[in-house]
């Protein structure tokens, strides 16, 4: 495997795309102010959980037919030289053959241990910047645990660890219970 050569200068959104697209497709990469990211491999349990959440939010979908679809793998355009990738983005329907947006209204992201400080820090706060994000989200893979941060509540955290409960984004009619994202992970 080639070793990514790196820029004197930080990386835009476009060479991004460049470099991914030389890329082996089994490679998963972000954009982190100017610096191409190599995501680790994930779990089983993290996959499961995003898996889930998916799942239950196209039932969502399909039931009540709101004006917002559900996907993973969609990266975010947050600035010139920022392009994370979300494990789950909620947002308006988009072009088919789109490999970015910058209109999200929810990103979730299932916690990992390599990722952990920039998914609770840098995402936090670069996602937010975004005018049209309602809610982020992040949900523990090793223990129940859900965090969301609310525009409405200027992006206060909101904890929740019981299985008991469910994940309510109310702006968009959503509450997933934690039963659900947690189905099949060895934690319900």
């Amino acid at each position: 495997m080639d070793v990514p050569v790196r820029k004197a200068e930080p990386m835009n959104v476009e060479e991004y795309f460049a470099f991914t697209d030389s890329r082996p497709d089994n490679e998963k990469w972000e954009l982190i102010e100017g610096e191409p990211v190599l995501q680790a491999s994930p779990t089983t349990r993290h996959q499961t959980i995003v898996a889930n959440v998916i799942y239950c939010l196209q039932v969502i979908r399909r039931e009540r037919r709101p004006s917002w679809i559900a996907i993973p793998g969609i990266g975010v355009r947050v600035s010139d030289t920022s392009l994370p990738e979300p494990d789950i983005l909620i947002g308006p329907p988009a072009d088919a053959s789109s490999r970015e947006c910058d209109d999200i209204v929810v990103a979730i992201e299932v916690l990992s241990d390599s990722t952990a400080d920039r998914d609770l820090r840098w995402k936090r706060k670069a996602y937010a910047r975004l005018g049209s994000l309602m809610y982020y989200v992040v949900i523990a893979q090793d223990a129940v645990e859900v965090l969301v941060y609310a525009r409405a509540a200027n992006f206060a955290e909101q904890r929740t660890e019981s299985l008991a409960a469910s994940l309510e984004l109310p702006a968009l009619g959503i509450s997933l219970p934690l039963t659900e994202i947690y189905q099949d992970t060895g934690l319900s």
